[in-house]
């Protein structure tokens, strides 16, 4: 019988089982000359990757990921965009400065399996956790400093600071949680406070950035096509002020922000208000629904918006959650579906309990260790007798102070049309046919209440026959 198939055998045997050491053993050796940075956390692969694709000279033969995903463009058309994203696969770059006349490369390598998150808001750093690699020769590359680059890009993107188009093209419509994905999974993509494709990991394929995001609704000033009162139009120029002074409160040591509650009848403006805003002010919006929201939630939401001041945080209709202090939608703990987090290829979901949201967790994040520096907070409401003295009420002297300045600064009350008001929006949408307007006088004279949506319509549907007869003939 041959000896050496069983020697071979024996050393192929103890090979695997001392391969750990063997490994260790051999990485000890290598590593006199090649060094190893682990990068242990999601938030600084994304960084990084972003920031070496964009600075630094890398191979051009490498792996790719490629994607495509529906979005709103400014044209009004809503399509597939396709990217490619960055740090899926390992890629070799070359450093900026020479060292003996000589780019030196180094590799960003990628974890095959990409570690679990453990949900927790502030993670600690967990070194057997590694999403990856950097490997490099030791003495040729700074990593301190790529690292604080990359830190310094990421955090000025989500800052507007140097993002020219990001200071022109901020209006968004973000609603919390994501209509379409689990709570973890609209982290994973907004979690920067900016949409995916602003995102500098993803490499948008055919389509420049400033192409997407919702189309503006009105040609113009938005707010100028809303019809109030004199002393409200005030109110309104006062937040085109108020998002251009965030030095002067600074500087007075006020926090710079500002709460208004918008209450009345349904139809009298209130989210139409918010919108124009928005527009105007090029102003992102965070639309909450709290239906679906736990303590938790919340929070997590509420501080994501944060990383994209200034911004508008619409809750609409609190009166539909909380009737006084008391959560009147969530009586019972209900069920969720959460991501375990980590990479979206391996992500797994899991069912969750969901404890109700609660009054004093709403009213912490609108006043509360967080002060929402930034962020113009509007409540709407059509019933202001469900909503708690703590939020805000009407006061009796005539200029929209609320009870509780500070969270909520401005109650504000859109009611129906005035007769003025009226007449004014008749002779915009029927500028084209003015002979219709003595019947428009006769129905203004007529009808006391009406809200500006009802009377948009009377006026709208005058303006469509007459267009079609005249298109008829």
């Amino acid at each position: 019988m041959d000896l050496s198939l069983f020697t071979g055998g024996a050393i192929l045997g103890a090979v695997i089982g001392f391969w750990n050491q063997i490994k260790s053993f051999l990485w000890s050796i290598v590593s006199i000359l090649i060094q190893k940075a682990d990068i242990t956390t999601e938030e600084a692969h994304n960084t990084i990757i972003a920031y070496l694709y964009k600075e630094y000279k890398h191979v051009s033969i490498y792996d790719q990921v490629f994607g495509a995903q529906n979005e709103s463009y400014r044209t009004g058309k809503y399509g597939l965009v396709a990217y490619e994203q960055l740090g899926k696969k390992s890629m070799i770059f070359f450093d900026r400065s020479k060292k003996c006349f000589i780019n030196f490369p180094f590799v960003f390598s990628i974890k095959q399996e990409n570690p679990k998150g453990n949900g927790t808001e502030y993670p600690e750093v967990d070194t057997n956790k590694v999403f990856s690699s950097l490997l490099f020769i030791r003495g040729t590359i700074n990593i301190d400093q790529i690292i604080k680059e990359a830190t310094k890009v990421r955090n000025n993107l989500a800052w507007n600071i140097e993002d020219k188009e990001g200071k022109t093209d901020r209006f968004e419509i973000f609603y919390l949680p994501d209509k379409e994905t689990d709570n973890q999974k609209y982290f994973q993509k907004q979690k920067d406070g900016l949409v995916w494709y602003k995102q500098n990991q993803y490499r948008l394929i055919g389509t420049e950035k400033d192409e997407l995001g919702r189309k503006k609704t009105t040609q113009g000033s938005a707010i100028s096509n809303l019809y109030f009162p004199d002393d409200i139009k005030k109110l309104i120029r006062s937040i085109e002020l108020w998002v251009k002074s965030e030095q002067w409160y600074k500087k007075k040591n006020i926090p710079w922000k500002r709460g208004w509650l918008l209450y009345g009848p349904p139809g009298t403006g209130k989210t139409a208000l918010v919108r124009a805003f928005a527009e105007d002010l090029d102003l992102p919006i965070y639309v909450f629904s709290l239906a679906q929201m736990s303590n938790g939630t919340l929070m997590d939401c509420w501080k994501n918006l944060q990383l994209n001041i200034p911004c508008i945080a619409l809750i609409e209709d609190i009166d539909n959650i909380f009737d006084g202090r008391k959560n009147i939608c969530q009586k019972v703990p209900f069920y969720t579906n959460t991501s375990t987090g980590g990479n979206e290829d391996n992500d797994t979901s899991q069912t969750k309990v969901m404890q109700p949201l609660t009054f004093d967790c709403f009213i912490n994040c609108l006043d509360g260790v967080d002060k929402s520096i930034g962020v113009f907070t509007i409540i709407t409401t059509n019933n202001i007798h469900k909503v708690d003295e703590a939020i805000g009420k009407p006061n009796d002297n005539g200029e929209y102070v609320s009870s509780r300045p500070g969270r909520i600064d401005k109650v504000i009350k859109l009611s129906y049309m005035s007769k003025d008001n009226r007449r004014e929006m008749a002779k915009k949408i029927l500028s084209e046919y003015l002979e219709k307007m003595s019947d428009v006088e006769q129905h203004i004279d007529s009808i006391e209440k009406e809200t500006p949506a009802q009377f948009q319509e009377y006026c709208a549907q005058i303006a469509l026959e007459e267009y079609w007869k005249r298109e008829g003939n």
